[in-house]
């Protein structure tokens, strides 16, 4: 039963759900062919890719999960939603799915958890698209420094802050710098996140983003798992939460990627630039699959 502020024509996605032991999570599963598996961060949910599914699913399997405590999977009140947590019910559904050659699409903090994943199963992994995220221990890092500044702009004072806030107030200040984004789709993902009253607190793993900078380092020594594996990178330049010198990380990260600038785009390139993101994915899925096509034999 989609609930009553879900607008279909914008998001006109047959919902599923896989019942894990904390509670049910929604995810959608459009169209056929090579997979393209797309992992979120927060405040958001699989309603920020459903443009790119638009255009995706039309050549492609194209499959986005909410993780607990957003979008239209439960919100049970006695779990972790700590990112190691969230990553072993990733873990499930990619199970479940039993899915090979995968395109994995991480974003913001879905990094860590898509990236878990990808280390753990290096077998089941064909390419790697990524747009601004991080996920290495944040409180080593220059720009994360200082207690009060652990992640630059809206999300360290959301950290620290705002843990009470309303999640109205919270979506606000993340999605700032989208002025453009019309507040019918913004109220998507005020609503996603549960009543007006609900405290973020036990929704959006905030404090965990620092919190759990040892598991973050773990899977940072173990990259070389993951480094060969071809990789896009689709940088907004403008983003106010992660700044350009995370870049430069996963430059060193990956043997072979391809690095997409968008100079005036911000966090959430799927708001803000979805078709050009979606003709960026598309290309590069294909010219990778040509490269391991047999040579012609003529």
């Amino acid at each position: 039963m989609k609930p009553d502020w879900l607008d279909t024509n914008e998001y006109p996605f047959k919902s599923r759900y896989l019942q894990l032991k904390a509670g049910r999570m929604h995810y959608i599963d459009e169209g056929e062919g090579t997979p393209i598996v797309m992992v979120h961060g927060t405040p958001s949910w699989s309603f920020l890719y459903r443009n790119l599914i638009k255009v995706l699913s039309k050549h492609y399997r194209c499959i986005a999960m909410d993780m607990l405590g957003f979008g239209l999977s439960d919100k049970p009140e006695d779990w972790s939603y700590k990112p190691r947590a969230h990553a072993d019910n990733f873990e499930q559904l990619m199970e479940h799915l039993q899915l090979r050659d995968i395109t994995l699409l991480v974003h913001d903090f879905g990094a860590p958890i898509g990236l878990a994943y990808a280390i753990r199963h290096p077998e089941n992994m064909k390419n790697i698209v990524m747009l601004n995220s991080w996920t290495w221990s944040l409180s080593k890092h220059q720009s994360f420094s200082k207690a009060s500044k652990y992640l630059v702009g809206p999300l360290g004072k959301f950290l620290h802050s705002k843990l009470n806030v309303s999640t109205k107030t919270l979506v606000n200040e993340l999605f700032g710098e989208m002025e453009n984004v019309p507040e019918p789709i913004r109220q998507h993902y005020v609503k996603a996140l549960g009543k007006p009253e609900d405290h973020v607190e036990k929704l959006a793993c905030a404090r965990e983003l620092v919190g759990a900078g040892k598991w973050y380092e773990e899977l940072w020594q173990q990259r070389k798992r993951i480094q060969d594996i071809p990789a896009l990178i689709l940088w907004g330049e403008r983003d106010k939460l992660i700044k350009i010198e995370a870049l430069q990380h996963w430059k060193n990260f990956f043997h072979e990627c391809y690095v997409i600038h968008f100079e005036d785009g911000g966090h959430f390139l799927q708001e803000q630039n979805a078709e050009e993101v979606a003709r960026y994915i598309e290309n590069f899925v294909k010219e990778e699959q040509k490269k391991q096509e047999p040579a012609d034999c003529h």
